[in-house]
């Protein structure tokens, strides 16, 4: 199938860039890494359809990515500082206690699909005070003297409601994030998903984010 050489193609591409990539719980799914019994049932056919379309140098690939590491001054996990493959950051409690387990001044998230940042600002005497804003397309997130977790959301299937795929671009020389949403073909990608025999909620859920 078409799709399956593209998913293999996209990745040798990125792998013969010079970017750098972290692993997700799916990539650890696809490639025999974690128990698919962990996932519920949408996802587990997902990383069985994927683990089957893999080739052998694509596998190589992303089971030699690390889970969490630091890109320049930038700490970066999937899920959490803490827990980089599993744990969902959805809340400021848990944004609070993540933030004693990196040195950075800015940490990037991912895993829930949802953008946000979580900011920690210390105050005079040493007391923290954190707080959420959630980010508009073409919004810069500049961390000035503050801590940050920030998720840029997710490219693929994104869960805020927006169908619109969501990333952020990294300005080193300044520190600030720039986030933006860009429209897809929605229509197209439901057709290939369900030509793949993907479950049909994975496909339905594209055009709502969610």
């Amino acid at each position: 199938m078409w799709y399956g050489h593209l998913l293999n193609e996209v990745v040798q591409l990125l792998g013969s860039l010079p970017f750098r990539s972290l692993a997700g719980n799916h990539d650890w799914g696809a490639t025999g890494q974690a128990d698919l019994a962990v996932f519920n049932a949408d996802a587990r056919a997902a990383c069985q359809w994927t683990g089957q379309v893999l080739t052998h140098e694509t596998r190589e690939y992303l089971t030699s990515l690390e889970v969490s590491s630091v890109f320049g001054s930038v700490h970066v996990a999937h899920g959490s500082p803490r827990e980089p493959l599993w744990e969902y950051l959805t809340n400021v409690r848990l944004a609070e206690i993540n933030f004693g387990y990196f040195g950075t001044q800015v940490c990037l998230v991912g895993h829930t699909h949802v953008p946000i940042t979580f900011r920690w600002r210390q105050g005079v005497h040493g007391a923290g005070a954190f707080s959420t804003t959630v980010p508009n397309a073409g919004d810069a997130i500049d961390p000035q003297d503050d801590r940050l977790i920030f998720n840029p959301g997710s490219v693929g299937q994104p869960r805020d409601g927006d169908p619109r795929a969501a990333y952020a671009c990294y300005e080193p020389a300044t520190g600030r994030f720039t986030f933006h949403r860009v429209a897809y073909d929605i229509g197209a990608t439901q057709a290939a998903m369900r030509a793949a025999g993907l479950p049909e909620r994975l496909a339905f859920r594209l055009q709502y984010g969610s």
